[in-house]
């Protein structure tokens, strides 16, 4: 199972990033592995320098305001987190950990894993709405489906659902779905069913031939499940 890799553009340089990230968050990147107060996780950091055309990246998946893209494309570092999650809790100890690094002066959240990127407003109204879970989710569409991507670090398989149903919102039933699984223990197994909060009930199949090669960074380990729609469940 992969672990997670999360970078934060940091407004402070290699040389000022290490005392900034210890005196604000007890955070000491000199170690290679280390924990924070309020977190049995233990995070890998590392410090890299900036990164050209960040903005551009961020714009790509969300939209940033004028601000937002000049302080993104101003960054002077990058400080990533690898780590690995075991339980709902740990990941909600992360999420913690992840807005008081924003609060302390961090300017964005992006995710190694699914290459979602948002800013640090968005990334914070993400996590503190209903699906946390979005915010580290990125979708790719092929000719006729829509793919998640990005969820192996936590321990599930990755879901697709089919376009040709115009009337479905594909992006909100394939977010329920993993929500469902990775936090309220929803069975994923081929053949398993699962009710969204339309009452449309969808089964999982394995899915065989997702967009990605084996091997690559985008390929999940856990595998593919692919939602097929049934009749609605009576309200």
């Amino acid at each position: 199972m992969k672990s997670f890799v999360i970078a934060f553009p940091l407004p402070f340089s290699l040389q000022e990033a290490p005392e900034f990230l210890q005196s604000k968050l007890n955070l000491d990147t000199s170690k290679e592995r280390v924990m924070v107060a309020g977190s049995s996780i233990f995070y890998k950091p590392i410090l890299q320098n900036a990164v050209a055309d960040l903005a551009a990246i961020f714009a790509e998946h969300s939209p940033l305001s004028s601000e937002e893209s000049a302080e993104i494309a101003a960054h002077k570092s990058l400080l990533f987190l690898e780590f690995s999650v075991q339980s709902a809790e740990e990941f909600e100890s992360f999420l913690t950990f992840a807005k008081k690094i924003l609060e302390a002066g961090a300017l964005g959240v992006y995710s190694e894993n699914s290459g979602a990127a948002w800013s640090a407003k968005t990334f914070t109204e993400i996590v503190n709405g209903d699906v946390p879970l979005e915010a580290f989710v990125n979708f790719v569409e092929t000719a006729d489906s829509m793919f998640t991507l990005g969820l192996e670090p936590f321990a599930a398989p990755d879901f697709c659902i089919s376009l040709k149903d115009e009337k479905l919102d594909h992006r909100a039933i394939l977010i329920s779905a993993a929500d469902a699984v990775v936090f309220d223990g929803q069975d994923a197994a081929s053949g398993a069913k699962w009710k969204n909060e339309n009452n449309q009930i969808f089964e999982f199949k394995n899915e065989l031939t997702p967009p990605f090669k084996k091997g690559s960074a985008e390929w999940n380990a856990e595998g593919y499940r692919r939602l097929i729609a049934k009749k609605s469940a009576a309200k």
